[in-house]
Parts: structure tokens; C-alpha cells; sequence
């Protein structure tokens, strides 16, 4: 049976040190140099998992009805609690829209047939035809979030056919994460086929 031994990273008493092997020595210094990272990685993990756990609390005074001057409300609890799921569940691609609130954060479009918002589902598919050498075709947008970053940052879900292959054959949906940046040029980070739920 193997001998367990604890360790310390304080000083050793100068007689322990006579009785201990060489390599637990050195393994021994080893894993303290190391402690601090060790332990920072642990509470950061600890943060992480607080995090993802904790449903939005409200930081702010006012009441749960707070009716801003233009008429938006705040999002209740429930609210909340619906859109941080929604939000984890589908990578922002499918936020329920909350009528008459205003928050900051990724927010649910209702007007699809904004040009610029078109313009970037166009500017993806042509992405994800020079990526995959295909000729898919913008048919139209099935719903959209965004999240202002210098820009517009989209999420879109979109329907686009490959029009060379098979006239016949429905439209695909795909989704994209666009940015549409002040200066007007566009950039495209992600251009998919929608996984299938799982």
C-alpha cells in the first residue's frame, strides 16, 4: 500500500526534509509553483458556473412597473427569465420580441423588410456560396435579432434556394451572424445551414 503524504508549501522542518525521496521533492515544488493558477482557474470556473446559473436580477431602484416618458416598460422577471433562456438555447437566433419594453441587449426585429437588414443576408449567402461552391439564392428573411456594436450586429434567420441545382425544390433556412458597421461595409463571421434541433 502506497504511503499518502500531505503537502505544504510552507517551510519543511529541517529534519522532515531527511526523510523524504527526492522526486516528491521535486514534485512537490512543481505543484506549488503552480497553486496560484490552480486556484485562480478554480475561481474563475466558480464565477462562470454563479453566472450561468443566476437568472437577471435587477441592479436598479426602480419598481418592477417603471413606465419610461415615451411609454416603454422594463421587462418583468419573467421576462427576463424567458429571454436569458431563449438567448443560451439558441445562440440569439430566436429571441421572442417583448412589445412596448426597452433594454439594452440582443433585441427581437419586427420590421424584416429593412434594407440593410436584407443587405447583409444577402452579402452572407454569397459568403456561404464562395465558402461551400454553391449557388444559393436569397429568397426572403424569417426573423432577425440585433444588438447595436458600432454598427448593427444581426443574428438572421433566412430562406435561400440553390436555384442551379433543382428549380423545383424548397428554399433552405440557413442563419448568419452579420455585422453591418457605420461606415456601411458589411462582414459576415457565420453563414450555416440551421443545425436541426436536437
Amino acid at each position: 500500500m502506497s504511503e499518502s503524504r500531505s503537502v505544504s508549501c510552507g517551510e519543511d522542518s529541517a529534519n522532515s526534509s531527511e526523510d523524504k525521496a527526492p522526486k516528491f521533492e521535486a514534485d512537490k515544488s512543481a505543484f506549488c509553483q503552480k497553486l496560484p493558477e490552480i486556484e485562480k482557474r478554480k475561481e474563475v470556473k466558480e464565477e462562470a458556473e454563479e453566472e450561468e446559473a443566476r437568472v437577471y436580477e435587477y441592479t436598479s431602484g426602480e419598481d418592477d412597473d417603471y413606465i419610461w416618458p415615451d411609454g416603454k416598460r422594463r421587462r418583468t422577471r419573467e421576462e427576463w427569465a424567458l429571454y436569458c433562456k431563449q438567448l443560451k438555447e439558441s445562440e440569439g437566433f430566436d429571441v421572442d420580441p417583448f412589445p412596448d419594453t426597452f433594454e439594452f441587449g440582443l433585441t427581437a426585429l419586427t420590421n424584416l423588410e429593412d434594407e440593410s437588414l436584407i443587405k447583409c443576408a444577402k452579402r452572407a449567402i454569397e459568403h456561404f456560396n464562395e465558402k461551400n461552391n454553391t449557388s444559393y439564392g436569397f429568397v426572403k428573411i424569417e426573423k432577425a435579432t440585433c444588438i447595436v456594436a458600432a454598427g448593427y450586429s444581426y443574428n438572421i434567420t433566412f430562406l435561400a434556394k440553390n436555384y442551379k441545382v433543382d428549380v423545383e425544390a424548397g428554399a433552405q433556412t440557413f442563419q448568419a451572424k452579420v455585422w453591418h458597421r457605420l461606415r456601411g461595409d458589411v462582414r459576415v463571421s457565420l453563414c450555416r445551414l440551421k443545425p436541426a434541433p436536437s
